[in-house]
């Protein structure tokens, strides 16, 4: 169904670019087709006055030559021979010679008789333009490029009229022709509207791709949307008659077409925000800087003499949820940052840029939203490369926060004031994931990443020894632990592994970035594999040492039977490297957002 909506979409648009192109392209052609013959007219009129005076320069010539055999007092007869060697030297012959020239048929001699008292010469010579050939090609030259800088500029003379009709069919709005337009409006509107038709073309075949289809089908790809909203500032104010939200919203609707919303709004100090919905993660910047060519282009129509850092735009990026108050806050102090700059006409802020700031200075206790269950838990798929299934979830927490959205576990439980507020967290997200396990039937695992006060605390895992007594699922779990702790305090973790050991659950090492102590991993028997640091994994397409340093890993695990497993995974260009250096399974925003799809349950 969406193909096919698709199709029409496509259809229709097409249309439309190609009637509007037609109009343009006829208008262009008429132009030209009038200015070409023109200008072949003056040119044919330059080379016959041209080649009159070429043509009277070669007879001037001749007569001095007969001026001078005349002083000499030469025979035409008996001193024939240095008559000969002086017509040479003037470009002439006394007798014909067509044989001495291959194309004959187009350089056929002239002949002609000078006349100088008594001297009378009957001389032959080629035509002029081969002649004064040099002369006669530059002068050419001269004409031509003449005529194209004249072209030129005829054209930029008429572009106003021409760019504010073209904007007129575009957009179907009444524009004046008193109005000034922007030197290269057609181009530019042309422009946009092929850009947009690629973007159907380009959707349509990404959906219809097999390879496509087929990686959509075995991992579940999903994207990481985001919403911008912008901030716009002009250094020079546009005429008091111009509806600037609505020739906006008409402009940024058009140009942003492929999004599920597009929202314009003029404000009471005379700048416009915007809000763009459901843009993926990864595009943000590329939004980012369309937004503003896009402006910059509807802004020229009004006012033709505006630079493109003239026009700063604010952003902010946040996710659903977001207190509106706070992106708004966040824009302003993104716009001011890119007035500030000559160069960088456009700043955006994440929207969990002051996230950790507002948290710190906050009274507020953030155990409060655990311990009121306010609070979710999401679920991110690892994937079997092989087969495509799959393999476990990790468990992951987001706070519902009143003013900051949804807060992921690593951006409030640095705000945490206390121990035992570090143990409730993990005590709740296990409690949690167990009556998840008990609920369903899958065979699937599920990992936690414990806090590391957790792992050392002998409180915390007694109590873990008789939560878990009488639980079936209890070989589904698996703790997450650092690399870096669990080398650095083996001892200390012993009755940590041993206790997980008795229930009958398992462990895997996280973050992992060396290969160096993996042998020492070989009498834990509880441990089931290893997950690549994403430093490693973030653009390991391009740098040739994390790929050997994930090759090492790779090999190491294997003397030891451990899998090795990416997390991070972003593009496909990481997929693939990954793939190659050896790594069985990944996760990351690459394949899915964190999912709800293991559990219908939710917790408020």
């Amino acid at each position: 169904m969406f193909i096919k909506i698709l199709n029409n979409t496509l259809a229709i648009h097409t249309n439309s670019v190609t009637a509007m192109v037609t109009q343009f392209k006829n208008a262009q052609v008429r132009m030209l087709s009038i200015y070409v013959i023109a200008f072949m007219l003056l040119l044919t009129v330059f080379n016959l006055l041209l080649g009159e005076i070429l043509h009277q320069k070669v007879h001037i010539t001749g007569s001095q030559l007969a001026k001078q055999v005349y002083s000499l007092k030469l025979k035409p007869i008996a001193d024939k021979e240095i008559i000969a060697a002086l017509a040479q030297s003037h470009g002439f012959m006394l007798e014909s010679a067509h044989e001495s020239f291959h194309f004959s048929a187009f350089m056929t001699q002239d002949s002609d008789i000078f006349n100088y008292k008594t001297v009378s010469l009957k001389l032959y010579h080629l035509p002029f333009w081969v002649v004064e050939s040099p002369l006669f090609i530059l002068l050419n030259l001269v004409m031509i490029g003449a005529a194209i800088w004249s072209y030129r500029w005829w054209r930029l003379l008429f572009k106003q009229r021409d760019g504010v009709d073209s904007i007129a069919l575009l957009t179907g709005s009444k524009v004046s022709s008193s109005q000034q337009a922007p030197k290269d409006v057609v181009k530019l509107a042309l422009n946009d509207i092929a850009i947009n038709s690629t973007k159907v073309l380009t959707a349509k075949r990404k959906l219809s791709s097999a390879d496509d289809v087929a990686i959509t089908a075995m991992y579940g790809i999903q994207n990481n949307h985001n919403h911008l909203f912008a901030l716009l500032y002009w250094t020079r104010p546009f005429p008091d008659n111009v509806d600037l939200e609505s020739h906006f919203k008409l402009i940024v609707i058009k140009g942003f077409k492929e999004l599920s919303r597009v929202s314009v709004k003029l404000l009471s100090s005379g700048g416009l925000a915007i809000t763009l919905e459901n843009i993926p993660q990864p595009d943000i910047d590329a939004y980012t800087k369309r937004l503003h060519q896009i402006i910059y282009q509807a802004s020229l129509l009004y006012r033709g003499d505006l630079s493109r850092k003239e026009i700063k735009i604010g952003v902010c990026n946040y996710r659903d949820g977001a207190d509106q108050t706070v992106v708004y806050q966040l824009t302003k102090s993104a716009l001011a940052l890119a007035k500030q700059s000559p160069w960088q006409h456009t700043h955006r802020v994440p929207f969990n840029h002051t996230r950790s700031t507002v948290l710190a200075n906050s009274d507020e206790n953030l155990a409060d939203y655990i311990s009121k269950k306010k609070f979710m838990l999401f679920f991110q798929p690892l994937f079997e490369f092989a087969s495509g299934d799959i393999l476990q979830h990790e468990a992951l927490i987001r706070v519902r926060h009143k003013s900051l959205g949804m807060l992921s576990a690593k951006q409030f439980i640095p705000q945490l004031k206390n121990d035992s507020a570090i143990v409730l967290l993990d005590k709740t997200v296990l409690d949690q994931v167990v009556k998840l396990l008990e609920s369903e039937t899958s065979a699937l695992t599920v990992s936690i990443n414990l806090h590391a006060f957790n792992w050392f605390s002998n409180d915390y895992w007694r109590w873990f020894g008789q939560r878990m007594k009488n639980v079936k699922g209890a070989d589904k779990l698996q703790f997450e632990i650092s690399e870096v702790d669990f080398y650095q305090h083996q001892q200390r973790l012993n009755f940590a592994f041993s206790t997980i050991k008795s229930v009958g659950s398992s462990v895997s090492i996280d973050n992992v970035s060396s290969h160096d102590k993996i042998a020492l991993l070989a009498p834990y028997k509880g441990i089931k594999g290893l997950k690549l640091s994403y430093d490693l994994i973030h653009d390991i397409d391009k740098n040739v040492t994390q790929q050997k340093v994930v090759r090492q890993i790779v090999a190491s695990a294997e003397r030891v039977n451990l899998p090795v497993y990416g997390v991070g995974v972003e593009t496909q260009q990481e997929l693939n490297m990954l793939k190659k250096q050896g790594v069985i399974g990944a996760q990351g925003f690459y394949f899915t957002e964190p999912l709800q799809e293991f559990t219908n349950v939710m917790v408020n």
